[in-house]
């Protein structure tokens, strides 16, 4: 696929000599498939292409994508995963091409808060008002909050003089945590979310304070494309309950294949629509078999048939996992999402 929008990042030495096998290690660890190519990386997704490799002086970034907001969206995806393995580096880079302009992120709006209730004793489901909903519908399953201290004004993300986004800091700092789209109104301009409910989490004490028309920013829709393959195994625990549901609801009916979801309250269990030929098997934390032993144990088909595995979890399982289904079963990175949603 030819993408018509382009934008490069450049930045001269010195950096870290695993800078590329540091790179690669963080994007991989979110699930995402990295391509090595010579010294450098590639990663490429339905929406785009981003190509990063040393050069004799520095260190260059290439990014392709269908115009300037999944440019923008692109990098600062590349650019989190940056900051990880080189903290300093993405700022000191600078670019050019189609880069964002105006005053917010494009990919940034604010949206309102309709109501909250329960549907669970450990998840709420919260119902916002936006502009544009129309977007959550094809832009991806996922999205960003972006919610102010409270007791302050709010203080927004900006863009820079080189189309990067600049957020608040210290105490205007913006808590970002990223959800699953449950369902989108069109007519009404509203959208669904599940929150998962746990003792001292921020977004937990908003939203169990959250009133009707309190303003918070989102950033998306953006990640969580549906996975392909007649053949589906999908396993997590609570934190993936959400998106593991959204992908079951748009499954093609004759897929095959497993579903595992681990729960720390039985009582957390929901209605899952699940085509005919896949099995679900609700697993309670330290009582029975446990998620690894289950995901394990499922026969994998061989290379060449259509299949595909989707796992979302803490950190020490996904990596098990990408032991297990890469290296052993000899599964493709095309064949798979394996991420850390949480870290113990």
């Amino acid at each position: 696929m030819t993408f018509p929008a382009r934008a490069v990042g450049i930045v001269a030495g010195p950096f870290p000599a695993t800078l590329i096998d540091d790179i690669a290690a963080e994007i991989a660890e979110h699930g995402y498939a990295v391509e090595r190519q010579g010294g450098g990386l590639a990663v490429a997704l339905p929406v785009g292409r981003v190509e990063a490799e040393p050069e004799a002086a520095g260190f260059s970034v290439r990014i392709a994508s269908s115009g300037p907001k999944q440019i923008h969206e692109m990098r600062e995806a590349f650019l989190h995963f940056l900051d990880h393995a080189a903290p300093g580096l993405s700022e000191r880079m600078t670019w050019r091409g189609d880069l964002p302009t105006g005053a917010y992120p494009p990919n940034f709006r604010k949206v309102r808060v309709v109501g909250t209730r329960p549907v669970s004793p450990n998840f709420l489901r919260m119902t916002m008002a936006a502009g544009n909903v129309g977007d959550f519908v094809t832009g991806g399953m996922h999205f960003r909050l972006a919610i102010p201290p409270k007791g302050r004004a709010p203080v927004w993300p900006l863009i820079d003089g080189g189309g990067r986004t600049r957020w608040p800091k210290g105490e205007d700092a913006l808590h970002n945590p990223a959800y699953t789209f449950v369902a989108v109104d069109l007519e009404k301009g509203e959208f669904d979310f599940d929150l998962y409910v746990h003792d001292g989490g921020k977004a937990t004490q908003w939203a169990l304070e959250a009133v009707p028309g309190e303003e918070v920013g989102l950033l998306g829709p953006g990640g969580g494309t549906l996975p392909p393959g007649n053949f589906l195994l999908m396993a997590g625990d609570e934190t993936a309950l959400p998106a593991i549901r959204r992908i079951l609801e748009l499954s093609p009916p004759g897929r095959r294949g497993h579903v595992f979801v681990e729960l720390g309250d039985i009582a957390d269990r929901c209605e899952l629509v699940v085509p005919d030929g896949m099995t679900l098997e609700w697993l309670t934390r330290g009582d029975g078999p446990d998620l690894w032993t289950r995901i394990a144990g499922v026969p994998f088909p061989a290379e060449g048939e259509s299949r595909f595995v989707w796992i979302a979890a803490e950190r020490d399982l996904a990596r098990r996992a990408r032991l297990h289904f890469r290296d052993t079963l000899g599964v493709t990175q095309d064949e798979a999402y394996i991420s850390a949603y949480w870290t113990r």
